[in-house]
């Protein structure tokens, strides 16, 4: 296990660095800070220099004031800035705690002391409470709210079903939101879409590529009025990767599920069938932070790298039942109820007395047979009330084992060149289909798909 890890690691890493960039394009991932710089009386300052660095990073980006004392810092990574207002002529004010989402753009209004530009201002907790850059509805779960949760599937997409407007009937991937068809909804993973789109009349919450917690920055979702910068869709879901910061940073974490845990179904008791077999392991660690290149990034803020990978393995087991035909229905003698009871004929001699074929067809006996056969190695079978078929109820094994590596790599060339890549790929193995019930119709018989 711990060679194919490294070898994931590894081949992970290469291909990264040696993929063609995908552009993104189902919603953008960054957002923008925005705000007005006034006096103290309220009139707007123009030419105000606006710096914001992110907390975490290093990564700064600038702007000036208008002529009406407004700015805009579009393209701004998902994070917490810290917001620095400079006027010859004014005191500075730093604003602490600006926090940007990838839906959620941050507005502040900075209110400019007469004094020197070496006295500061600090102003904590800048983002506005109420957003006025956007007519969306939105709500997001960060880092620490997915990290607190505790999630089986360790899919962040669940998440969704805590917030409001989210409707569940029946499981997480038939959810809604607003009573909306799922055709409405946009799930972008780093602004690319990654929904299953073959069947988005009813699998509107179901990605082909599965998000992991460890490797989500947040989720959000809009759910009213999305701006042009959303893509398409009603409803739109972001996640974010993780970054690197300066800090280097990590985890290790297993998981585990077993049914010497867990009680017997009331269904399976009634039926003989023993309790499912259920082992589910969850392994899995991320590690972040910079990246040093003698020559090329020395010091902070200047490359970061995250990277994130976790093995879902899962032997486990399906109750299902099959309806057979009673033995001697098998043999050609049937029974049937009538008003004054089960009346039984003898099917072969009938045909044979009316001159017509008085055998079983050979394939379809020896189906017939290897089916009986199959019943007999495992599971329970008990009489249905017609007396012609009996239920048979079988334990059906299963396995999955999947990879899911991550990884993100962010380059800081300067203030105004930047560059960020984000490699997922999940490696599925599910045998046999249960889900979609491709599962052997019988123990021992050859799988359906």
């Amino acid at each position: 296990m711990t060679r194919r890890l490294v070898f994931i690691v590894m081949a992970t890493a290469l291909l990264a660095l040696a993929a063609v960039p995908a552009f993104a394009q189902g919603g953008s991932t960054s957002s923008s800070i925005s705000g007005t710089v006034v006096d103290a009386s309220g009139g707007a300052i123009p030419g105000a220099s606006i710096e914001a660095k992110n907390a975490a990073m290093g990564t700064v980006f600038t702007a000036v004031t208008s002529s009406n004392g407004s700015f805009n810092i579009p393209a701004v990574p998902a994070g917490t800035y810290t917001v620095t207002v400079k006027l010859d002529g004014f005191k500075t004010a730093v604003f602490n705690g600006v926090t940007v989402s990838a839906v959620s753009p941050a507005s502040i209004t900075a209110k400019l002391e007469v004094g020197g530009v070496s006295e500061t201002v600090t102003v904590e907790g800048a983002a506005a409470v109420v957003q006025t850059q956007a007519t969306s509805v939105t709500s997001t779960i960060n880092t620490k709210a997915i990290e607190s949760l505790p999630l089986t599937s360790r899919n962040p997409i669940d998440f969704l079903t805590f917030l409001p407007g989210v409707n569940v009937a029946s499981t997480n991937r038939s959810a809604n939101v607003n009573g909306l068809p799922g055709s409405a909804v946009n799930i972008t993973l780093d602004g690319v879409n990654i929904q299953d789109n073959t069947l988005k009349s009813s699998d509107g919450f179901f990605t082909i590529v599965q998000p992991r917690t460890d490797a989500i920055e947040e989720v959000s979702i809009t759910g009213a009025a999305a701006g042009a910068a959303d893509g398409q869709g009603a409803i739109t879901v972001k996640f974010v990767t993780r970054s690197g910061t300066n800090t280097y940073s990590g985890s290790l974490y297993e998981y585990v599920r077993n049914d010497k845990f867990n009680e017997n179904t009331w269904f399976n008791k009634r039926d003989g069938v023993p309790i499912t077999p259920l082992k589910q392991y969850q392994t899995g660690g991320r590690f972040g932070g910079p990246i040093w290149i003698p020559g090329v990034f020395n010091g902070e803020n200047k490359a970061f790298f995250f990277f994130n990978v976790e093995k879902f393995y899962q032997p486990g087991g399906v109750t299902r039942t099959r309806t057979i035909l009673q033995p001697s229905a098998q043999a050609g003698v049937f029974s049937y109820v009538t008003s004054s009871g089960v009346r039984t004929i003898d099917l072969l001699s009938l045909a044979a007395k009316n001159g017509q074929v008085s055998t079983i067809d050979p394939t379809i006996f020896a189906l017939l047979n290897d089916i009986r056969t199959a019943t007999g190695s495992t599971g329970s079978i008990t009489d249905q009330t017609n007396p012609l078929y009996q239920t048979y109820s079988f334990n059906t094994k299963t396995k999955a084992d999947n990879w899911f590596p991550t990884l993100r790599v962010d380059l800081n060339f300067g203030r105004n060149h930047k560059f960020s890549t984000v490699y997922n790929h999940d490696l599925f193995s599910s045998v046999p289909d249960t889900l979609n019930s491709r599962e052997p119709a019988f123990p021992g018989l050859p799988n359906f798909g």
